[in-house]
């Protein structure tokens, strides 16, 4: 790794020495933009089962942070994990290095900062720091998957890294919380298949450790600072091996990650992503007729052909199943059925949609490729589409405005201008107080 010091301490000086002067005006940007994409996610979800069940874990507990679109309030541990569900609730949040990035930092970071009375400029470079530590905690042991669930555990140590940021922990200080944070690592992605809630709890509860983890080495809890790559840590645990630990460290703020980050159009699976934009794109070209349709082929990187769900087939037992299955929502695009709305999913049984699903075939990957490839054999003609995993994804502030319009009239109305300046203003914002009052449900 080209130096004396373990993984844990070099990522703690590169998150205590860098400040928001040293972030470029893009990097500023993307961050405004993942705030208010995660935002519009949350507040679209905020009647959701796993949220529900979330909040009403916490709803005896009494403290000062905000839940998104709510009026309760609780302590900042709690906020960290309902917002975290909130974030991630309808499957339509961002992505980075197979982590739902932005659904652990971005509710960690404004719990804390609503509690230590944080300015807009530290809260925005304390998100682009935990995108960056989210995306490096994976890039060390990539191996983590499929068994273990990125976002569980490589988001819990990029929330400790939001979280400490804004509590202004010393380095020391950030080792311990990194390393903590390691310790307090979970999930796996088993209820992808079964379409249960645990999956989607996962997300909030790495926002709870770590913030949890950095509160704690704030009180002065320690832990190993060999926690990534000793021979009993991190990436040992997780990926079985410590051989990649060094691309952690690989060229640290050059650029910060979060530029990297994949915008989700639709509310499904990220992994399913390119093969509807493809399907999508056929069918509004071709608006084939369905009964011609005799076979479509499916192939895509391993980590997607393997990624729990993406094989999912019928019967579906709940959305999630439906949502996270390749062959019920590329089929669903190639009719043009309304795959952009997140009700549309609860059709788990929707005849013409199962009957094409049924002619989709996925075929077993081919060894370092990040294409997808979509064949189609319709009215006696081979159509053959390709595209980069997730090309197609990259975000822009018009997008991500139009989508937080989109997904949150309903409930800001007349409020919307106001809460879009403010988003888009963040770093003139003195506290972030000013966001969080402005998040939470008006009504009496």
């Amino acid at each position: 790794m080209g130096s004396n010091s373990t993984v844990s301490q070099q990522l703690a000086e590169f998150i205590h020495a860098t400040t928001f002067g040293d972030l470029p005006p893009a990097t500023i940007e993307q961050a405004k933009s993942r705030v208010l994409d995660s935002l519009a996610t949350a507040i679209a979800s905020r009647s959701l089962p796993v949220p529900t069940v979330a909040l009403q874990f916490v709803q005896k507990n009494r403290g000062e942070a905000t839940i998104f679109g709510h009026e309760q309030r609780v302590p900042t541990v709690d906020a960290a994990l309902v917002n975290g569900t909130l974030v991630n609730g309808t499957t339509h949040d961002d992505f980075l290095a197979k982590s739902h990035a932005g659904a652990v930092v971005i509710p960690s970071g404004i719990a804390v900062a609503e509690e230590e009375g944080s300015s807009g400029r530290e809260f925005l470079a304390s998100v682009v720091l935990g995108y960056d530590l989210v995306a490096r905690a994976y890039m060390g042991g990539p191996a983590m998957l499929p068994k273990f669930r990125a976002s569980g555990v490589a988001g819990a140590v990029g929330a400790a890294a939001t979280a400490g940021k804004l509590q202004k922990l010393t380095a020391s200080e950030l080792v311990n919380a990194l390393g903590l944070s390691t310790m307090f690592a979970s999930g796996f992605g088993e209820g992808f298949h079964a379409g249960t809630m645990d999956v989607k709890l996962n997300v909030g509860w790495a926002c709870r450790s770590g913030v949890s983890a950095s509160s704690l080495a704030r009180l002065g809890a320690t832990s190993a600072p060999s926690a990534f790559e000793g021979r009993s840590g991190f990436f040992n645990a997780f990926a079985g091996t410590a051989e990649k630990a060094g691309e952690t460290l690989r060229d640290l703020g050059n650029p910060f990650l979060i530029e990297k980050v994949s915008y989700k159009e639709r509310p499904v699976c990220i992994f399913v992503q390119t093969p509807v934009h493809l399907a999508h794109r056929f069918a509004q070209e071709t608006k084939p007729d369905p009964s011609k349709i005799k076979r479509v082929t499916i192939r895509v990187p391993d980590a997607t052909y393997t990624n729990p769900g993406f094989k999912n087939v019928a019967p579906f037992s709940t959305p999630l199943q439906a949502r996270v299955s390749a062959r019920f929502c590329t089929a669903a695009a190639l009719l043009g059925k309304p795959i952009d709305q997140y009700a549309f999913y609860a059709n788990t049984t929707d005849p013409e949609v199962l009957a094409l699903a049924e002619k989709v075939d996925l075929l077993d990957p081919v060894e370092d490729t990040e294409h997808v490839c979509l064949e189609i054999i319709y009215d006696g003609e081979t159509y053959r589409l390709a595209g980069v995993e997730m090309e197609t994804l990259l975000p822009t502030t018009a997008k991500v405005v139009a989508k937080f319009k989109r997904l949150t009239m309903g409930f800001f109305g007349e409020r919307m201008d106001q809460v879009l300046d403010t988003i888009l203003n963040l770093d003139r914002v003195t506290q972030i107080r000013e966001l969080t009052d402005q998040l939470r449900s008006q009504e009496a």
